[in-house]
């Protein structure tokens, strides 16, 4: 008598009763062990979906997360049975277990728009394990793409419609996405923790494949007419590296607002009170910086005629407090147990020893390191190319220890990529080169697995510093070491003959005291 209520009570796509349905349900969770009273309440809120379903003239066959969403959320006036109008976010559960059983029987297929989308996550995570991501980042991100689908369907919204609003609505959701036999939530949905990332470069994955579009450029008009201009005499003529050139352009377009776009106007008067206003709103180190590139700016005008010459004197100096404190450094013995403190028993121990080596024996920044190409090793004349901060190269040479350190990492630990830079990322993706702060972040590690007290010092530079201090107190002469540092000047060079302490107490005078002979 059971069955046959049951049966009058599930209506298929035609809206007749969906033979054996019910029943069949209620015997897989009999079979799974559920008590008599789950098993009820379980019963009752497949009943109440079905009658509803019934009411909207939709068949079991058409069920999908899509419209179990919807269920949960209608605004409940189905006739039946008093348990219909109670508990119904409860059910959530009950109700995608239904949906998953209709999925194992063949009543119910996933959606083609589920389907699509989890082909497109498997292309991603196979140029994933490309790049050398390892099994557990993988089912990490399988995990959270999973989801994002699942998120887009219950939304209406396709891959290809994918931009940063959708990417922003996902993390902010309320989550309540499930999908049986495809992604179960497991642990609370927190987006901006967990899935900003991943769910990121699944979007950059999108856009580069062409399935999503490509982000609109910044409609953001050029604060003077003339700073393109100025920004290619600058490379060409100037010789002035990338990142400075960069450094330039922020600074004008900050500065520029103020001075306005008719370079005729210009006076010393309107050049000194755009230099007071950053003052008064801005570090003094980086004022210091934009009068830099507006000196240069004002040169550039001036050789094109477009204001008046002579206004690059009227741009005020900056006070800058220079040679207040001994440069830093360390001794020998401490540059050495930091090299030491590299394991070269494995890939990332090999690498980081042939970096501080470079940084320790030929007093390189920590950018020149990280640009670092493999045709820039002249390894049959035991040079490398070094651009440093301009397109200047120079040609040092390369130690024994530093050339055999480089070459281990090369041979035994490097991951075998298509890419130009010789030192690269140990953590996915392998094939993208290290860059300029992850030299540092090397160095600053070596550092403190040797137990050195450095506490203060820049990591990427106190090698740079203390090679210099510990060629000098050696009596290098000045030039040696300006050439190895890559200085156009000897007098940049000078600032490290004031760590000598013990020569300059021999060559200082004493301080006169009231009474004595001078």
């Amino acid at each position: 008598m059971s069955s046959h209520r049951t049966n009058r009570a599930s209506p298929d796509a035609s809206g007749e009763p969906a033979p054996g349905i019910v029943q069949n349900y209620r015997e897989r969770l009999q079979a799974l062990g559920y008590s008599p009273g789950l098993t009820g309440k379980c019963i009752r809120t497949i009943l109440h979906l079905i009658a509803w379903l019934s009411a909207n003239g939709t068949g079991i066959e058409a069920l999908d997360v899509r419209v179990l969403h919807h269920f949960l959320n209608h605004d409940c006036a189905c006739r039946g049975p008093r348990g219909y109008r109670k508990n119904l976010e409860r059910a959530r559960w009950h109700l995608h277990r239904f949906l998953g059983f209709l999925m194992e029987t063949g009543r119910v297929r996933m959606p083609a728009e589920v389907e699509s989308g989890a082909r497109v996550v498997e292309a991603f995570l196979q140029t994933l394990m490309a790049q050398g991501y390892v099994h557990e980042s993988i089912a990490a991100y399988r995990k959270r793409c999973r989801h994002f689908i699942v998120w887009l369907y219950l939304h209406d919204v396709a891959l290809a419609e994918v931009d940063d609003d959708v990417f922003s609505r996902f993390l902010l959701h309320d989550c309540t996405c499930v999908h049986p036999h495809f992604f179960i939530r497991t642990g609370r949905f927190a987006g901006r923790n967990n899935s900003r990332s991943k769910i990121g470069v699944f979007i950059e994955y999108l856009i580069g494949t062409g399935i999503a579009p490509p982000r609109p450029t910044p409609a953001c008009e050029e604060p003077g007419r003339y700073l393109a201009r100025f920004l290619v005499w600058l490379r060409r003529y100037r010789g002035i590296g990338e990142r400075t050139i960069q450094s330039y352009h922020k600074a004008m377009r900050v500065l520029l607002p103020h001075l306005g776009d008719v370079p005729g106007r210009y006076s010393a008067t309107l050049i000194r009170n755009t230099v007071q206003c950053r003052l008064e709103t801005a570090s003094r180190e980086l004022v210091r910086r934009e009068t830099s590139a507006l000196r240069l700016y004002l040169r550039f005008l001036a050789l094109d005629g477009l204001c008046r010459p002579g206004l690059v004197a009227a741009v005020p100096t900056v006070p800058r407090q220079r040679f207040s404190t001994l440069p830093r450094h360390l001794p020998r013995d401490d540059i050495e147990r930091i090299i030491a403190s590299c394991d070269r028993a494995t890939p990332k121990g090999l690498r980081d020893r042939a970096i501080v080596l470079l940084l320790a024996r030929l007093a390189l920044r920590a950018g020149d390191v990280a640009n670092l190409r493999l045709n820039d090793i002249d390894w049959d004349e035991a040079v490398v190319r070094v651009s440093g901060k301009s397109r200047r190269a120079a040609l040092l040479p390369l130690p024994q220890d530093v050339g055999a350190a480089v070459r281990d990492y090369l041979l035994h630990a490097r991951p075998v990529v298509d890419a130009e830079k010789v030192f690269l990322r140990t953590m996915p993706p392998l094939h993208q080169p290290l860059a300029s702060g992850g030299v540092s972040a090397v160095a600053q590690a070596a550092i403190k697995r040797s137990g050195v007290k450095a506490q203060g010092l820049p990591a990427g530079h106190v090698f740079r510093h203390s090679a210099a201090t510990n060629l000098l107190r050696d009596n290098t002469p000045l030039e040696v070491i300006s050439t190895l540092l890559r200085h156009q000047s000897t007098q940049t060079t000078a600032i490290y003959a004031r760590v000598d302490v013990r020569m300059l107490r021999e060559v200082a005078q004493p301080w006169p005291v009231a009474g004595e002979e001078r």
